[in-house]
């Protein structure tokens, strides 16, 4: 009896094991920073994933980055470039931030006064947008 392993045998093997590995990076990624980062190209990407979290998001909005914790609280933080202004919001005094960071132009605490779209505070700047809950300014 031969005791030997092939070569095609271990290289299979080390390939299985670099895709597992590989493949549980992002969900440790996920538990160790208690958030997930989520890209769609457009409104209607987004819509189609998640339908009734940002019902105020305009429908020309490219770029559309969702960091969400991953945690039970709710947490969320968006970004997305548009031409166009969410409808059914109000403008009131910043008075929250995100807990939750996207790399992004805008400098929220430069900004006074942001729109308050539900339970989201949306800051804009030159057709870039970043959104984010839970907003203070809606209790």
């Amino acid at each position: 009896m031969s005791n030997e392993t092939g070569i095609p045998g271990l290289a299979g093997l080390g390939l299985l094991s670099i895709v597992l590995i590989l493949a549980g990076c992002s969900a440790i990624d996920d538990v160790a920073h208690g958030s997930a980062q989520t890209t769609y190209p457009n409104a209607p990407a987004f819509e189609k994933d998640h339908a009734d979290t940002a019902a105020w998001l305009p429908a020309d909005a490219t770029s559309v980055t969702l960091v969400s914790s991953t945690r039970a609280d709710g947490v969320m933080t968006l970004a997305y470039d548009s031409a166009t202004a969410p409808e059914g919001c109000e403008s009131v005094a910043r008075q929250s931030s995100p807990t939750m960071s996207i790399d992004t132009d805008i400098d929220v605490y430069a900004t006074s006064s942001v729109l308050l779209c539900g339970q989201w505070a949306v800051a804009h700047e030159a057709g870039q947008w970043l959104a984010w809950t839970p907003a203070t300014e809606a209790k």
